[in-house]
């Protein structure tokens, strides 16, 4: 795992905690690149923790979203991928 050395920018980092699964979070799922408080991560990994205690009775699940911020390069090759998916595979010469 390379890119948790070097630069802040590399480590992972506990993004949040829901209570929505990741099944029902197609948005935030593993690989995909999201925005977070401003900043622009890749999410990396979900972690299941214990389950929430009711006061009524019963529990709920709880999950921890962790993700690793994007680098300027990372983000660029993002763009530029986006683009070519919108553009149908043809905008390849336009990144070059």
């Amino acid at each position: 795992m390379s890119w948790l050395r070097g630069s802040p920018k590399g480590k992972e980092k506990a993004l949040f905690r829901t209570h929505r699964p990741s099944f029902r979070s197609p948005e935030w799922e593993v690989g995909r690149v999201v925005q977070h408080e401003g900043r622009v991560y890749r999410v990396t990994r979900w972690e299941e923790l214990r389950p929430v205690r009711l006061r009524r009775g019963g529990s709920v699940g709880e999950w921890e979203v962790w993700g690793r911020q994007l680098s300027k390069e990372e983000m660029r090759q993002e763009i530029i991928d986006a683009a070519e998916r919108i553009l149908g595979g043809e905008g390849r010469d336009v990144a070059e």
